[in-house]
């Protein structure tokens, strides 16, 4: 979850996002004044990452992951709040930048009557306003998709919750970069044994765009109720 409002920057309270870490340790225990007995011990652990750099870790229990997973909905809430003033920012952005380059324009025009020395100048102004207001639409525009991701989420959580990720047909058009990652994300949540692959979270990675054709999917597959080729074997149909 990116950090949308100023007073989030460098907190440690603001979760980027959470994972499992596991693995095994070793631990040095003196039996004796000349003997040390090496000991394996293994760890479970959440992970959270800060939005200030920091990364403390929790025991990997249901009761800590619903707590965080509650955490980011609030924080979605309060990112939510400032759609409208991004939008706002990047339309006065853009009409600003505009402006002055037609002023710096105008302004060389006046100062000069060399038609070679305005066209170079108006050039440079074009370039100068252009690449900024690239740069600051990109910074807005992953803000404002990010908030609308969660948004559409959040507001359709019951969809994804019961996401089939073995049926091809639900990731049908979404880009070989978010199913590299939605294979990432069944691949670890399999490996927790938990049967909802799509949480506030796990979601992190995942463009708007993918979300939107998940969606998509999974609603025309529910409307069809048709029975897929893989599902013969199986043994089990849609129900509409």
């Amino acid at each position: 979850m990116k950090v949308i409002r100023d007073e989030d920057k460098n907190s440690n309270k603001y979760i980027m996002r959470f994972e499992v870490e596991k693995g095994t340790i070793q631990k040095n225990t003196r039996k004796n004044a000349s003997a040390v007995e090496i000991k394996t011990e293994d760890y479970n652990n959440l992970v959270v990452y800060m939005a200030n750099g920091s990364k403390p870790r929790y025991t990997n229990i249901e009761e800590n992951k619903v707590r965080l997973l509650e955490l980011r909905h609030q924080q979605f809430l309060k990112n939510k709040g400032k759609l409208k003033s991004l939008k706002d920012y990047k339309t006065i952005f853009n009409v600003v930048s505009g402006g002055i380059a037609g002023i710096i324009v105008g302004v060389t025009s006046m100062a000069t009557s060399s038609i070679t020395i305005l066209l170079q100048c108006s050039a440079i102004a074009f370039v100068l306003a252009y690449t900024s207001a690239l740069v600051v639409n990109k910074v807005i525009n992953s803000k404002i998709n990010d908030i609308n991701k969660y948004a559409l989420f959040f507001e359709n959580e019951d969809i994804f919750k019961d996401v089939d990720l073995d049926d091809s047909n639900i990731l049908e058009r979404v880009k070989s970069k978010d199913k590299a990652i939605i294979a990432e994300i069944k691949q670890e949540k399999d490996k927790e044994n938990e049967k909802t692959y799509f949480d506030n979270n796990s979601i992190d990675g995942l463009s708007l765009d993918a979300l939107r054709k998940i969606k998509a999917n999974i609603e025309r597959e529910n409307y069809l109720g048709l029975v897929r080729t893989d599902e013969k074997t199986k043994g089990k149909s849609y129900v509409k």
